[in-house]
């Protein structure tokens, strides 16, 4: 409910749904911040510049490098300040894991299942195919679905044009939800089959299949209109018309892509806020009405009971007579059951995909930016209020980034480099001509000068990448300063508790062998004790140790220690200092 979200609301978030919960709303909160540049940079462009601009195209370029690599250092800062930095080097088994052996652990010794990789490489190389099948079928239907669509709209003159225009949309707005549910569940059953022992390589393997569905699903259609039916399209009309085929001649502009892009942006939000939010809110209306219906009914036969005799406990749902109390809890608990599953994997594909449309696709249409900005703020919103009331509340779960998403945005601003020169090659000054004839469209199309502006694009991507992450990872985060003044405070601590010991052992020593020789004086130096050599042989053992401190208990370490030599002065002084430790 509030305008502003702080840090504080961000703690309220990670203390009650955990740490995997809140690195969501946190890159989204970081996301929405971001995207006052490119909005307020689309403004401009969209009412004073001129369409396809290569210097807003160059801009939303950078934006999106600086922005994945200041996110990077941002993950660290919280992973830092929330105590869960390296937390996913040391994940626990998956209970669904199933091992096909049982070994020894060559590092701790445990007994553990043990699954072979190379037979999950022969599982995955067995579920290529299917992937490649799905992601044909998707695109044969998503390519379908936009010829129809451009038949309709364009060419077709006939009965009820003004109602059937507008039905391949419909159809692609009700089947798309089916078709993306199907392939998520052939991504999970091919993951399933893989058989990973983490939930982390688990989700990642898992991620990767989604995505690769989830692109085609949303920007082929843009594509199509950029690639093939724009360019294309006047060539193709030509050879139908040859032949006889009652085509009419039509204009066709690059302002059609800008009107898909349009159209995608501004329907995909509105059907995914009413999808998350308002169908959820209804559903449960009505359940709970019907469930008030249900228990007056219910309540009405058992008062006709009640007056033929009957006891008045009542047996509720769960088979049992209990007060009313207990079943209103017992039905509250069977309400939440009966949600459906929060998965944050769904919530951060839908802001990759937006940010993948920003990136991609901005130079179309300026204002990209500012639906995605405006639409975040709601994102936000919305998706606590989904969290809170209409899915499962999610078990806890530690994480210290948000995983495999990071590399899809690099992934997508590296395909944005190839995209937006293209599109700048094809369509920049096109836009001055009412009608782009095989004229314009065969000076538009040399393959070879544009392979060059896309090579020469794509080359700048990836120094403006390295030189940016260069730069950044020169500059220590406060994450790394923190991490380091604790390991030097660990460090100090330890020596500091060596030397001490190393003096009491190098005492002890004189003693005894001054007491062999009958007394006398037993300083360092006459007893024969090389005290350099000494804290040299100490500090190489002690090298040893410091870094089985960090992973093994004192009193392990001291285990370990009365192993040593007795005989040597090194040994007895680390035998000494782990001992003051335990």
């Amino acid at each position: 409910m509030k305008w502003l979200v702080n840090q504080a609301d961000f703690t309220q978030i990670r203390d009650h749904f955990g740490e995997k919960v809140t690195f969501y709303f946190q890159y989204l909160e970081n996301y929405f911040l971001w995207l006052i540049f490119p909005t307020a940079l689309g403004i401009i462009i969209q009412f004073f510049g001129r369409p396809f601009s290569t210097f807003y195209s160059v801009c939303v370029l950078v934006w999106a490098v600086f922005y994945i690599e200041c996110w990077k250092r941002r993950e660290k800062e919280l992973a830092l300040v929330w105590g869960v930095r390296n937390v996913t080097k040391s994940e626990t088994r998956r209970p669904a894991f199933k091992g096909d052996a049982i070994i020894t652990d060559p590092v701790t010794g445990e007994q553990k299942a043990f699954f072979s990789p190379w037979k999950r490489w022969a599982r995955k190389v067995a579920g290529l195919p299917v992937i490649f099948a799905g992601a044909l079928a998707l695109s044969i239907l998503v390519t379908f679905m936009f010829g129809v669509e451009v038949f309709l709209e364009v060419y077709y003159g006939g009965y009820m044009k003004e109602v059937l225009v507008y039905l391949p949309t419909v159809l692609y707005t009700l089947a798309m939800p089916y078709v993306e549910n199907l392939c998520n569940d052939i991504a999970k059953n091919l993951t399933d089959f893989e058989n990973y022992e983490t939930d982390g390589t688990y989700d990642y393997h898992l991620v990767q299949k989604v995505f690769i569905f989830k692109v085609l699903n949303s920007y082929l259609s843009v594509l199509l209109t950029a690639y093939v039916y724009i360019p294309f399209g006047p060539r193709v009309i030509a050879i139908l018309q040859s032949y006889g085929l009652p085509f009419a001649t039509v204009a066709i502009e690059p302002s059609m892509l800008k009107d898909r892009l349009r159209a995608f942006m501004v329907s995909n939000q509105v059907i995914s806020f009413f999808s998350e939010t308002i169908f959820p809110w209804m559903s449960r209306k009505l359940m709970t009405g019907a469930a008030k219906v249900q228990r007056e009914v219910s309540e009405v036969l058992h008062q006709h009971h009640d007056q033929d005799g009957e006891d008045e406990a009542t047996v509720d749902d769960f088979g049992g007579r209990d007060s009313e109390e207990i079943r209103k809890f017992l039905r509250a608990v069977q309400n939440q059951v009966d949600l459906p599953v929060y998965d944050v994997n769904e919530d951060y594909a839908e802001m990759v995909e937006q940010f993948g449309f920003v990136s991609l696709f901005s130079v179309i249409w300026p204002l990209t930016g500012l639906c995605a900005f405006i639409n975040n703020w709601v994102e936000l919103r919305s998706d606590a209020a989904k969290i809170c009331f209409h899915t499962r509340r999610p078990i806890p779960s530690r994480t210290d980034s948000i995983g495999p998403w990071i590399d899809h945005l690099q992934h997508l601003t590296w395909f944005s480099s190839l995209t937006n020169a293209s599109m700048l090659y094809l369509f920049r000054g096109a836009t001055d001509h009412k009608d782009l004839t095989g004229a314009d469209v065969s000076s538009r199309l040399s393959l070879g000068m544009m392979l060059l502006c896309v090579v020469a694009s794509e080359h700048v991507y990836l120094g403006l990448r390295w030189t940016v992450r260069t730069i950044l990872e020169s500059i220590p985060t406060e994450a790394d300063l923190s991490s380091h003044r604790k390991e030097y405070g660990i460090k100090a601590s330890w020596l500091t508790r060596l030397n001490s010991a190393i003096g009491r052992t190098t005492l002890e020593a004189d003693l005894t062998e001054g007491g062999g020789r009958g007394g006398g004086n037993f300083s360092g130096s006459d007893s024969g004790v090389d005290t350099g050599s000494l804290r040299e042989s100490v500090s190489s053992r002690f090298s040893g140790e410091y870094r089985a401190v960090r992973s093994s208990s004192s009193s392990s370490l001291l285990r370990g220690a009365e192993g040593l030599s007795g005989g040597d002065l090194g040994a007895q002084a680390i035998q000494s200092c782990f001992k003051e430790a335990h």
